[in-house]
């Protein structure tokens, strides 16, 4: 059985195989989310915006058994942004490391809503 890896890790892994690129740019459309495939190890190159980064590390996430939740939120300049959350760390394309949600609450996001543990479990407000 291999190692399981850190959420740390985790966040380090995909942050150091992600490009930013726009949906937009990438698939002729506004907004467009793409599920990692299940063979996909954090080692593979990640190209997209902020919910492909979250989702590769609710992937990682999953197979190494930490619950995780998509939270909605918006940016010190307004903008919708995507951030993962595992047990009141937050993994963030934006960030270099894992910060706490009060980090980010000092850096001008505001938390919008929340997802459940489970793809499709319903969104609650936060605000």
């Amino acid at each position: 059985m291999s190692q399981k890896l850190t959420v740390k890790q985790i966040h380090k892994l995909v942050f150091n195989n992600f490009t930013y690129k726009t949906d937009k740019e990438q698939y002729g459309k506004p907004e467009y989310w793409v599920q990692p495939d299940s063979s996909y190890t954090g080692h593979e190159p990640v190209i997209g915006d902020c919910e492909d980064f979250v989702l590769a590390c609710r992937k990682l996430c999953d197979d190494n058994g930490f619950m995780s939740r998509l939270v909605f939120c918006k940016t010190e300049l307004g903008e919708g942004h995507l951030v993962l959350e595992v047990h009141g760390s937050i993994l963030d394309n934006r960030m270099t490391r894992v910060v706490t949600n009060t980090y980010l609450e000092h850096k001008g996001y505001t938390f919008i809503s929340i997802s459940g543990y489970e793809p499709g479990d319903s969104w609650r407000e936060l605000i």
